[in-house]
């Protein structure tokens, strides 16, 4: 089969795996809960006042579990609450403008209790009744599962810190950790002692624009991190305690084409960037399929109503992902340079999804932080084993879902927050397509050797040493990651800070591009003829 017909190919099952993600995609049920009563401590002569609440809940995979809940809280309630009656009690596939206002961190004009999965309304004619409530119905949730924070009308309801640690998940996370950094450690090992075995196979070429190494190296450490998340997601599965160890396997399931088109590349050098593109979109239908990881929002007016439709909503997802995964690979330039970013990025998802208690994407980040880790010590400082397509695409893949997921099942967190996690993969991808198409008229998939990265290492990084020693390429190298590694960090911990405020996190993200853009034309100032670059 020719190029032509793989890539018709991979568009006819991109088609086919998104039509059944719009088909047959896995349910998301609410837990909803909305009771009735009235106040009998009334003055006499008056009627007493009427108080409806309603609990709640984010998305839950399965609607047994969704209608455990949602039983659960009924029965709670009516133990505390004799003058209560159950109005309705339900699990529902799709929130209205409301619903989606009372799960965010929103100023209500009613006041509101925030949970750590949910969220609950007391509506009541008489407003000093309904904040009553509320405010008693903290004090006797305080020692649940579910404790309440109340929230007067007209303020903002910021989520309430639901930590994982200290519970018995943190001990599993540990072990998740652990085994994926020693998975990963040991098949790295492995292919750096037996390079001589495949070497012919797997070593990257010296020869191309973006090429700064000087020694052969092998271009499959990929195989390292998928070892290791293999291994994390095999300690979930034989555990069998957490129903995540399934959603953890078809994550890894959706993968694959990502991975396998990476890593055939890494091996063949046949396979073209706009079919790696594709392979990487098709995992993007597959998780949409097999774990409903469809973008609900990204709190851009016009858009979101689009988001709606899920057609729409699919494709958009798919090209998202596919976008993040290229993003990666474009940043893996140097060593240490996108497995350490990715770290950073990997810190902010568990510090963010422990807050929120989602243990899928805390496990998740951990497991990859945790083969990075086992991966790291032969990438850098020594580069003596390379992520290659396999490990970049498959990394940029699970980056894209684990913020997908994250967005999706907690209205709280903002859409910004990933993205400005991402932000500079995904607008160093952004300002290459502009740069190489607009500026100098080439097609946006040409690589070339001015990235930011690439300008770092050539213009930046002094070649000699304070004492007056010559640097090595290698050192040099070495030189680069940190300079980014540093940005990164610092968009983290913003990132972290304003996790719920879109406001704060655009801000904050067009700042960076702003810097980005001035560092970026005061580099390309210094010799700009000889890059050919024409600023308009």
């Amino acid at each position: 089969m020719g190029k032509h017909g793989i890539t018709l190919l991979l568009l006819a099952l991109l088609s086919a795996f998104g039509g059944l993600a719009a088909l047959d995609r896995p349910g998301q049920f609410h837990p909803l809960v909305e009771f009735e009563t009235f106040d009998t401590t009334a003055a006499a002569g008056s009627p007493p006042g009427k108080l409806a609440f309603t609990f709640l809940f984010d998305a839950q995979t399965s609607l047994p579990h969704c209608e455990a809940i949602s039983g659960k809280v009924g029965r709670t309630v009516l133990q505390h609450c004799p003058t209560c009656t159950i109005r309705q009690l339900r699990c529902i596939t799709s929130l209205t403008e409301d619903q989606w206002a009372l799960l965010s961190t929103s100023p209500l004009p009613f006041p509101s209790g925030r949970m750590p999965m949910g969220a609950v309304s007391f509506l009541s004619d008489n407003p000093e009744l309904a904040l009553a409530v509320c405010r008693q119905s903290a004090l006797q949730s305080a020692d649940s599962q579910q404790p309440i924070t109340c929230f007067s009308p007209n303020t903002t309801r910021p989520q309430p810190v639901h930590s994982l640690l200290g519970t018995p998940n943190i001990k599993v996370a540990v072990l998740l950790l652990l085994a994926a950094a020693l998975g990963s450690w040991l098949a790295s090992w492995l292919i750096v002692k037996y390079e001589p075995m495949h070497a012919r196979f797997s070593q990257d070429l010296l020869t191309g624009p973006q090429k700064v190494h000087t020694a052969l190296t092998p271009r499959i450490g990929g195989i390292g991190i998928m070892v290791g998340l293999l291994m994390a997601s095999a300690i979930l599965l034989f555990m069998d305690r957490f129903p995540q160890e399934r959603e953890f396997e078809m994550l890894m399931l959706a993968g694959l084409p990502a991975f396998l088109g990476g890593l055939v590349e890494d091996i063949t050098k046949r396979i073209n960037v706009v079919q790696r593109l594709l392979l990487t979109m098709l995992s993007g239908a597959l998780a949409a399929w097999l774990l409903g990881a469809v973008l609900p929002r990204i709190d851009v007016p016009g858009v979101d109503l689009a988001l709606r439709w899920l057609p729409f909503a699919i494709a958009f997802t798919v090209f998202a992902v596919g976008g993040v995964a290229n993003a990666i690979n474009i940043i893996d330039g140097f060593n240490g340079l996108s497995c350490g970013y990715t770290l950073i990025v990997l810190l902010g998802y568990c510090v963010v999804s422990a807050q929120v208690g989602d243990f899928l994407v805390f496990s998740v980040s951990l497991a990859m932080a945790g083969a990075l880790i086992g991966f790291f010590e032969w990438n850098w400082p020594t580069g003596r084993i390379f992520l290659g397509d396999g490990g970049a695409y498959l990394l940029g893949f699970l980056l894209a879902e684990l913020a997908i997921l994250l967005i999706m099942r907690n209205p709280a967190v903002s859409p910004w927050f990933p993205v400005l996690l991402l932000i500079y993969p995904v607008f160093e991808t952004l300002f290459s397509m502009y740069r190489r198409h607009v500026v100098r008229g080439q097609s946006p998939g040409e690589p070339d050797g001015l990235h930011f990265h690439t300008l770092v290492y050539k213009r930046v990084i002094p070649r000699r040493a304070p004492n007056g020693r010559w640097l090595s390429k290698l050192e040099r190298n070495n030189r680069v990651a940190k300079y980014f590694w540093g940005w990164g960090a610092l968009t983290a911990v913003l990132a972290c800070l304003f996790w719920q405020s879109t406001p704060m996190l655009v801000t904050i993200a067009g700042i960076y591009c702003l810097l980005y853009l001035m560092g970026y034309r005061r580099i390309v100032g210094w010799k700009t003829g000889s890059l050919h670059l024409r600023w308009r």
